[in-house]
């Protein structure tokens, strides 16, 4: 009666995949890691700014260091003091400076960095896919729970109706009866008394769902025009991952790598995880975040690379005012900084980042044990379920035989209504029943695909 293949077909607003859907559509947190997203692709083009473009400014200068007492003259600007005259020493300040120049700058032989940093950037873009990623995937399990619970609300609301009209129509039945003297009036009262407790019933139920659905709405943001029957949730488990990531040996377990692992990492791992890759989250997300510490260590080594910047400039550069036109001019020039020492920072943030490797894995063993334990305990959950459905769905036959059994002893008055009501309160229980597994059963599908990715 409540699962069979003859229900209406419903409309596709009113199906799992849609909102789901629109949730994916809707969340902001979504929407909020898209524009992350972006941010990060925009980072891209300032790191190249930053370090491959030609960087011009303009600067300009008026200085003046005055002497006092210099040849009779209380204060005077010029490039001649005599011996007995007072300020900057001369070689030092010139007397003043007038300056204007336009300068240019240019970073060169700088490529290996650059691409350091933009692969850092990439790895830092990926870790907000994988976080968009996770966000979807936890949206879509609080949906779909949020969906089956509405639905479980849904058919629950049909039981009781189902069941207030079958009483019904035995009140009418009862009445007639009454009339014969063949049942008490206690029995019709009885009787109407059952069904105004079900009314109860009724009217908490649909107080119940409209509250659901209220909840179901507001998580998938879309606004409640018209509340309707929601369609059976359609849920298919997701088949294991195809692909699996090998253990990352901690430092000393890598032959020919001199127990650096992050040299390793370079090896198995050279590049950013694609968003076609099939292995697990958790592999997934291990894997990017090892790369970051591997980019991370290469952009901290940036510094230690020779460093070559181009430069020149051109513009007035006088110390003599009336000079000024003779003193337009231009100079350019190579700079080179070579790194020597800097008390083996370079040796202490390798080892630090060897460490927070070996954390990364002993997590993901940890990830890897229990995704293994939970799926084996769901899918006995699952199975242990399937089974108890055959069974409840035997027992409702038998229960739907006596209730018809019953049904007609009562029309001859040979049953009272009390064992009646019994009866149909045994039945509505195993319908209850049945539903609350094939809910159950819905959920534990859902945990199922929610661990196994």
């Amino acid at each position: 009666m409540l699962f069979s293949s003859g229900q209406v077909i419903f409309a596709q607003e009113n199906s799992l995949e849609y909102f789901l859907k629109a949730a994916e559509k809707n969340n902001p947190a979504l929407l909020q890691n898209k524009n992350l997203l972006e941010i990060g692709q925009y980072d891209n083009q300032f790191i190249n700014a930053q370090n491959n473009s030609v960087n011009i400014d303009v600067t300009s200068e008026v200085m003046v260091a005055p002497y006092f007492n210099n040849y009779g003259n209380f204060i005077d600007i010029t490039t001649k003091p005599s011996p007995d005259a007072y300020g900057y020493a001369e070689p030092i300040t010139n007397g003043a400076l007038y300056s204007a120049q336009l300068n240019i700058t240019k970073d060169i032989f700088n490529r290996a960095s650059v691409q350091n940093l933009l692969f850092q950037n990439k790895l830092k873009n990926g870790a907000l896919f994988l976080s968009a990623e996770e966000i979807k995937h936890q949206l879509h399990k609080n949906i779909t729970n949020a969906y089956i619970q509405v639905y479980h609300l849904q058919l629950k609301e049909e039981i009781t109706k189902d069941l207030i009209s079958d009483l019904e129509n035995r009140l009418k039945v009862v009445e007639i009866l009454v009339k014969k003297a063949v049942l008490m009036q206690s029995d019709y009262l009885l009787l109407q008394l059952e069904i105004e407790n079900k009314k109860l019933e009724l009217q908490q139920l649909q107080n119940n769902l409209n509250s659901s659905l209220l909840s179901l709405y507001n998580a998938v943001g879309i606004k409640i025009t018209e509340i309707k029957q929601l369609a059976a949730p359609e849920i298919t488990l997701t088949p294991e991952a195809k692909t699996y990531l090998g253990k990352i040996p901690i430092p000393g377990e890598v032959a020919g790598y001199q127990k650096d692992s992050l040299d390793y990492i370079k090896t198995e791992f050279p590049d950013f995880i694609a968003p076609t890759d099939t292995s697990y989250f958790y592999q997934r997300k291990f894997k990017n975040d090892s790369l970051q510490l591997v980019a991370e260590q290469n952009v901290f080594e940036n510094k230690y690379r020779p460093q070559f910047r181009a430069y020149g400039n051109t513009g007035i550069n006088a110390v003599e005012a009336p000079r000024i036109p003779h003193n337009v001019g231009f100079s350019a020039g190579l700079k080179l900084i070579v790194p020597i020492y800097d008390g083996g920072q370079k040796k202490i943030k390798r080892l630090q980042n060897e460490l927070k490797l070996e954390n990364l894995e002993y997590q993901k063993k940890n990830d890897q044990i229990k995704k293994q334990n939970t799926l084996q305990s769901l899918e006995k959950q699952m199975a242990s379920m399937k089974t108890g459905l055959q069974l409840i769905n035997n027992q409702l036959k038998k229960q739907e035989h006596i209730l018809e059994v019953y049904k007609g002893k009562m029309v001859q008055g040979q049953v009272s209504i009390i064992d009646y009501l019994k009866v149909v309160q045994n039945y509505k229980l195993d319908l209850e029943t049945k539903l609350q597994m094939k809910i159950n059963l819905w959920l534990l599908e859902n945990e199922y695909n929610a661990t196994n990715w």
